[in-house]
């Protein structure tokens, strides 16, 4: 592990389904990198990470390098332990949906007060419940959408929900007619 001095601000965990997500398709990788800030930060790889990669018959050096590669960042090992084990333990009896595995690395992520990155929804559920910070790839372009486009039309939701005819009129406005066509450069 890296000590206090030369610790990133930013510090995430990657479970093993993100490693290899991100390993086999390197726009994943890219499209966190986007979306979360890996500027001077850390990625995690805890052990039982390791122990799922190589299972599956994947080379963990190629996938932190391809992740490095992608993201910008320092890649770290972090090794589970003894009193991780015992958290992990206590987490399963309190979080249904979380097994074996799965439960190491939230313990890890808690000791080391990093943001989990997981696609799994039972895992992620487990992290919202142990409150630790948590990002679901899956629903990460979703989530940016919402807080967005939300802000922007709610005035519009609103008059909908009080006066839909009114709103009906409004989109008919808007939609092309038979024969119309969009005009593309005015996009540009």
């Amino acid at each position: 592990m890296v000590g206090n001095t030369n610790r990133s601000q930013n510090r995430f965990t990657f479970d093993t389904c993100v490693g290899i997500k991100a390993f086999e398709r390197p726009n994943i990788g890219n499209l966190l990198a986007c979306r979360v800030n890996f500027e001077d930060s850390e990625i995690h790889f805890t052990s039982q990470s390791i122990f799922e990669a190589k299972r599956l018959g994947f080379d963990v050096d190629a996938i932190s390098e391809q992740i490095q590669k992608s993201t910008g960042a320092r890649i770290i090992f972090g090794k589970i332990t003894e009193q991780m084990c015992d958290d992990a333990s206590y987490l399963e009896s309190k979080c249904p949906t979380l097994h074996s595995g799965d439960s190491q690395i939230l313990s890890y992520v808690r000791a080391t007060k990093t943001t989990l990155i997981t696609c799994d929804k039972g895992l992620a559920q487990a992290a919202m419940l142990s409150r630790v910070s948590v990002i679901n790839p899956d629903t990460l372009p979703c989530d940016q959408i919402a807080k967005n486009v939300a802000p922007k039309y709610s005035e519009i939701i609103s008059k909908a929900i009080r006066k839909p005819h009114i709103v009906k009129q409004k989109v008919k406005k808007l939609a092309l007619r038979p024969g119309q066509k969009i005009v593309w450069s005015s996009f540009v």
